[in-house]
């Protein structure tokens, strides 16, 4: 999996190893460090950016110069040299002109060297000394290798300009460079270079971006230059996919050989990522007995099921990345007697214990948001493994929903160990409508991921109240989730205390009761993952219906709201659900003596392809009886059907939010 470097402002470091950020950021708060010197003379580079004028609209900040130039060595190492300069135009701009590079025993920091210009044109340096070192720090990894050198450079307010410059030596075992020259704020001008030794080749790979022929191509060297991209700025948008999937980006793989392009290039990675983890896959005897204890008796559905359930429940969700072992596994037989293990090390192991009982399987790399691997832009770019197992000849079973085929003809069944909460046969929803790369060997593939049945991720409600002539609503209330709909609940539930727990409900409960009392909460199955997931409880809530004069205005949807909040500004940006999944109400109102049931809300029947919604309330007898059911279809549609959501959204407010009118006899 691709571990990005750092090459300034660089959206990837920022948002795929955050947390490493945090403790530099606060870090550079703390006051007492060394003044940088003051007024000296500034490279041409910076010079001549800072002098580049154009309208950005309402941006916070604008990359006025982002050059990288990679000079790669005859023995396969390279070095990359980035150059950054960004203006600051409004307050909230600081956090775009923060200098950091990450640096480690393998990508070696040569030299970082930081400038600014103040808004009163003031020039600064800032010395070695004034530099904050910081180590990545992460909750699930026990050592990881890499650091960070952040800047806090004078100057850095609206109308400063910041500049840095990193020379870095890339890891030998690299050979792909990844230019993400869109970033969200708009970048005046970028370039990316690369200089081979003769006879070496490259092959550029755009994502989200037409294919731009380079400026310069000789013979060792190519040059690729953009100006005046826009910002891709989400913040305020809803329902948007990951950020990484939608800002364009430049794969440049570099090889002695020749490179092939789209498939082939697809299996070149794969080929070159089962070499690194087959041999890790290796286990010893003590390993081998363990998974036959494991697995039990059963056809492969089964002995698959138990093995699986050992992998999340045996083996904890721990890393240790060291070098090359932010890529590559740790042997099988040390993952197991030591208990934990990365995403990567997981699968591995799962892959030996399979074997162990005879079922093949293979690894799967990954992204962990949708979207960010395309079929048509072959790259290492990815940060998770899973696995797919190989389903026998003509073998069925109603429980597998994630199967997938390559096109060798063999099935595969997709699964994630690192997630305790799915079931073997289901695959969580991050991963449902994206892609993988299957690793096995010279059949290596990029594979799409089903979007599965909607009724597999169920939240089903139920409830039966009694509603008193003083508008107080009291009952007891059944939610279960089934599957995907499951497993973040089981997920929250697990990691909290009873108090916890209980402050959640009441959380939830806020959203429909303005006055309420909680009663008693249960919680059943919670680590049961293939058994669905309950919570029961009783809630008291006064004045929940509305007198009017001889009127009760009560309101049937009594629980729970479906609808997304939506603006209505033009959409440029696909539209993302978390999940596709089935959601149904039934609620019982008992109306309190003396009362009828004098109107109630109009049947909504909707139907948008991607989505259908149905609701209807019925009074029988001295009961209101109101059920609903919403269906999502479709993980991600196209901007031009946002006004159908929304319209869709606004149908579903206003139903919930319609009442019934309760007439005094």
């Amino acid at each position: 999996m691709k571990i990005d470097r750092g090459t300034g402002v660089s959206e990837a470091i920022v948002r795929r190893s955050s947390a490493c950020l945090c403790a530099g950021l606060l870090l550079l708060a703390c006051p007492g460090l060394a003044r940088a010197s003051s007024n000296p003379s500034l490279p041409d580079w910076v010079m001549q950016a800072a002098a580049t004028t154009g309208s950005w609209g309402d941006a916070r900040a604008v990359v006025l110069l982002r050059d990288t130039l990679l000079t790669v060595q005859p023995d396969g190492r390279a070095v990359e040299r980035s150059r950054m300069v960004v203006k600051i135009l409004r307050p909230q701009g600081r956090e775009d002109a923060i200098p950091l590079v990450r640096f480690s025993k393998d990508e070696k920091l040569q030299s970082f060297h930081v400038w600014s210009i103040g808004p009163d044109g003031h020039h600064y340096a800032m010395k070695d000394n004034e530099y904050v070192e910081v180590g990545e720090n992460d909750p699930d990894m026990v050592y990881l290798d890499g650091l960070y050198k952040v800047a806090n450079p004078p100057g850095a307010d609206p109308g400063g300009i910041i500049g840095w410059e990193i020379v870095e030596q890339v890891p030998g075992y690299e050979s792909e460079d990844i230019w993400d020259f869109q970033q969200s704020i708009p970048v005046a001008q970028a370039s990316f270079e690369i200089d081979l030794p003769a006879g070496w080749h490259n092959r550029a790979v755009w994502f989200r971006h037409d294919a731009v022929q380079p400026v310069t191509a000789q013979p060792g060297s190519a040059r690729w230059q953009l100006t005046n991209i826009p910002a891709v700025d989400l913040n305020d948008v809803p329902l948007h996919p990951a950020w990484e999937a939608l800002a364009a980006r430049l794969s440049v793989h570099y090889s002695p050989n020749e490179i092939p392009e789209g498939d082939a290039l697809w299996t070149e990675i794969g080929d070159h990522y089962t070499g690194l983890e087959a041999p890790e896959s290796e286990g010893a005897s003590d390993l081998a007995t363990a998974a036959r204890s494991a697995a039990g008796d059963g056809d492969f559905m089964a002995k698959a099921s138990k093995v699986a359930e050992f992998m999340q429940t045996q083996i904890r969700y721990v890393g240790v990345e060291i070098g090359i072992g932010g890529r590559q596994a740790h042997p099988a037989e040390q993952v197991f007697q030591k208990r934990y293990g990365d995403c990567k090390d997981k699968a591995t192991l799962m892959i030996a214990m399979l074997d162990a009982v005879g079922i093949r399987a293979s690894w799967v790399v990954v992204d962990a948001d949708r979207g960010v691997m395309a079929p048509e832009s072959p790259s290492e770019y990815g940060n998770h493994m899973i696995l797919a197992i190989e389903i026998p000849q003509g073998y069925d079973n109603p429980r597998m929903h994630a199967v997938v085929a390559a096109r060798t003809g063999k099935r595969y069944l997709i699964f994630d160990p690192t997630n305790p909460y799915i079931p073997l046969g289901d695959m969580p929803d991050y991963e449902q409508g994206g892609y993988g790369l299957l690793l096995a060997g010279k059949d290596s593939q990029v594979i799409a991921f089903p979007v599965l049945n909607p009724a597999f991720a169920k939240t089903e409600q139920t409830a039966k109240f009694e509603l008193g002539t003083d508008g107080t609503l009291k009952g007891d209330v059944n939610v279960t989730r089934t599957g995907g709909a499951a497993w973040r609940m089981r997920d929250r539930m697990t990691m909290s205390s009873a108090k916890e727990q209980r402050e959640f409900v009441e959380k939830l409960l806020q959203q429909d009761f303005s006055t309420f009392t909680l009663g008693s909460e249960i919680v059943d199955n919670v680590k049961e993952v293939d058994q669905p997931l309950d919570l029961q409880y009783s809630v008291t809530a006064p004045s929940y219906a509305k007198n009017a004069g001889t009127l009760l205005l009560v309101r049937p949807r009594v629980l729970g709201s479906l609808a997304d909040p939506l603006d209505n500004k033009p959409r440029h940006v696909p539209i993302s659900f978390a999940r596709v999944g089935t959601w149904t109400d039934s609620f019982d109102v008992k109306i309190p003596a003396g009362y009828t049931v004098d109107d109630v809300p109009d049947p909504v029947n909707l139907d948008v392809g991607f989505a259908t919604y149905h609701s209807e309330v019925k009074a029988q007898g001295d009961t209101l009886h109101y059920t609903r059911q919403y269906v999502l279809k479709k993980v991600e549609l196209a901007p031009d059907q946002y006004a159908t959501l929304r319209k869709l959204e606004g149908q579903i407010t206003a139903d919930e939010n319609s009442d019934a009118v309760l007439k005094k006899q």
